[in-house]
């Protein structure tokens, strides 16, 4: 689905080839784009001339969505050699539609100006901290930063060395936590750090591990669409009492992964029925058939 959606907006892109270059309403003002397509969080910066400066008088830029609703307003004084610049960075909740968005330019008593970008919606990312209680133990706080969907829950398997994340995912993202080591942490034998299990609704993932320290690990977990769940295996976990150490080290943990590093390589398969065997049984004995009644010699009688 991610692909089809991508070859529409290149097609849009491409056929739009105004873009990024400026679009003349009339001699006096030119405005353009830096870029041809922007993502939430991408700023966009808008430059131009004007013909004629007008002491006191400033230039204004209007965006308009797809719909032609407002959707930012800004004023932007004009330089003495008729140049100008903004920058306007895509965030807040107005964002929310994909398409071809319209900057219109407008200087003093003059005919509007204006020129187009598109822009495909994203969801923006979400940072917050969880905290996971563990009764007869103190609570532990896990700073997360989501994009593509939400956290619904956390909580921790003690028995399995797992936590596990139940997200609502509304589009392809990832997450990324920030694990304390006094909650769930991974070693070898030899003491030293090891890698995370981590299953992504049953899917075997290699994370990305962005920083570590004393006292935490941060990772990075990409997931699809429709994902529910994230589960993070490890080798020693804060309990109830004290913290358990899995001495028989989980299979599902450290380099014994079978990793896959692209997930959008990561099919369902569902094992398939000879069908077409049965079919084509089926045509073999019909041409047998007809072939017998074709041949059999015709009687006459006299």
């Amino acid at each position: 689905m991610l692909f089809a959606l991508l070859v529409v907006f290149g097609i849009l892109v491409l056929s739009e080839p105004v873009f990024a270059h400026r679009v003349l309403a009339n001699s006096s003002i030119t405005v353009a784009t830096d870029k041809p397509f922007y993502i939430f969080g991408d700023t966009i910066v808008i430059s131009g001339t004007v013909k004629t400066v007008v002491p006191g008088s400033t230039l204004t830029i209007n965006i308009l969505d797809p719909y032609s609703n407002q959707i930012k307003t800004t004023q932007v004084t004009v330089a003495l050699d008729g140049s100008y610049t903004d920058a306007i960075e895509i965030s807040g909740s107005m964002w929310k539609s994909g398409g071809v968005y319209t900057v219109l330019v407008q200087y003093g008593s003059t005919i509007p100006t204006q020129t187009t970008f598109s822009y495909m919606a994203t969801t923006a990312p979400i940072n917050d901290v969880f905290q996971i209680q563990i009764p007869g133990r103190q609570t532990f706080d896990v700073p997360y930063t989501i994009s593509g969907g939400s956290v619904v829950n956390m909580y921790v398997n003690p028995s399995n060395f797992m936590l596990v994340v139940s997200i609502q995912s509304t589009n392809y993202g990832s997450i990324t936590l920030s694990l304390p080591r006094s909650l769930i942490d991974s070693k070898a034998n030899d003491g030293t750090d090891d890698l995370f299990g981590v299953l992504v609704d049953g899917v075997q993932v290699q994370p990305h591990q962005k920083q570590v320290t004393a006292s935490e690990r941060t990772l990075t977990i990409p997931f699809l669409q429709g994902t529910q769940s994230v589960q993070i295996i490890g080798t020693r976990m804060a309990s109830q009492n004290v913290s358990t150490v899995n001495t028989a080290s989980q299979n599902l943990t450290g380099n014994q992964l079978p990793q896959i590093t692209n997930m959008s390589n990561v099919i369902h398969t569902v094992p398939e029925f000879p069908s077409g065997l049965i079919l084509l049984m089926i045509a073999l004995i019909t041409i047998i058939v007809f072939g017998r009644i074709m041949l059999r010699p015709f009687h006459v009688n006299g």
